[in-house]
């Protein structure tokens, strides 16, 4: 497994095996919570999984007992020097652009252009929930606890989550969720769609992962990722402008090598061998 640093102290790591991509939040003893340290390691791999071009599939992880606890809470976190300074205009800025470069870290995330796959177990709660809605297909073991908290704590989750959750368990369980703040299973995580599947524990949770990934992996790349921008761009505008980008997509990778080799190894009954031309 090949792998690269991502951050001061080795705080998210970058790892690829096979056209598998690796991003894992490595702050173990915190329970992987996120602080701006974190967080501008974790950029500085969503740049490395962008470029790797033999990454077809990225998968999200948290290394140790947790996938992320959320917000750190510790006092060396330097974010609470603009949360809990002295208010003022100046205070509020600094604050407001803290925030703007977190959700701009998040969305870099989720317009990775190739698949994410968020593999969760035990806690995701918070910041960490938002960071997994970032992710394309989410995952996770029956242990899992889920949560936005940030209502109990006084405060409004902002980098993403209440954008994000709609979309994905719709209105009234996004407002359930955000208004209450409670912690909920991965039994009504799943009932609710906000995760793919559930496994028994985390061994299994790792093993069923990495095989959707490698089936997404051995799909034509040009086709996997043109179906993921014309996914993000409907999200964002209007039907008939999501069918007409649609259909310029679609023309732009037709004809391609990996097209005569997908129908050829069909016919065979083989597995196709693709180039992404």
């Amino acid at each position: 497994m090949t792998g690269e640093k991502s951050g001061k102290e080795n705080l998210v790591i970058y790892q690829r095996q096979g056209h598998i991509g690796f991003i894992t939040l490595n702050t173990p003893e915190k329970r992987n919570a996120l602080n701006p340290e974190v967080w501008e390691a974790l950029n500085v791999a969503i740049g490395i999984a962008e470029k790797d071009e033999e990454a077809m599939v990225v998968l999200l992880r948290g290394e140790g007992k947790s996938f992320c606890a959320g917000l750190d809470l510790s006092p060396d976190n330097s974010l609470f020097s603009d949360i809990m300074g002295t208010p003022s205009a100046l205070q509020k800025m600094h604050l407001f652009w803290a925030i703007r470069k977190v959700q701009d870290i998040h969305t870099r995330l989720e317009r990775l252009p190739k698949p994410t796959i968020a593999v969760i177990h035990a806690h995701c709660l918070g910041a960490g929930l938002e960071l997994a809605l970032c992710c394309d297909i989410r995952l996770c073991s029956a242990e899992t606890i889920f949560a936005l908290p940030e209502a109990r704590l006084a405060i409004i989750t902002d980098v993403g989550g209440l954008q994000r959750l709609p979309r994905v368990v719709g209105r009234g369980h996004a407002r359930e969720i955000a208004f209450r703040g409670h912690r909920f299973d991965a039994q009504r995580a799943q009932a609710i769609n906000l995760v793919n599947d559930v496994y028994p524990d985390q061994e299994t949770l790792n093993v069923k992962a990495l095989e959707i990934a490698r089936e997404i992996a051995d799909n034509p790349p040009l086709a996997v990722q043109g179906a993921k921008e014309v996914l993000l761009y409907d999200e964002e505008v209007g039907l008939d402008q999501s069918l007409k980008f649609n259909a310029a997509r679609s023309s732009m990778i037709m004809p391609s090598e990996d097209l005569a080799e997908a129908i050829s190894a069909y016919m065979e009954k083989r597995k196709g061998e693709f180039k992404g031309k």
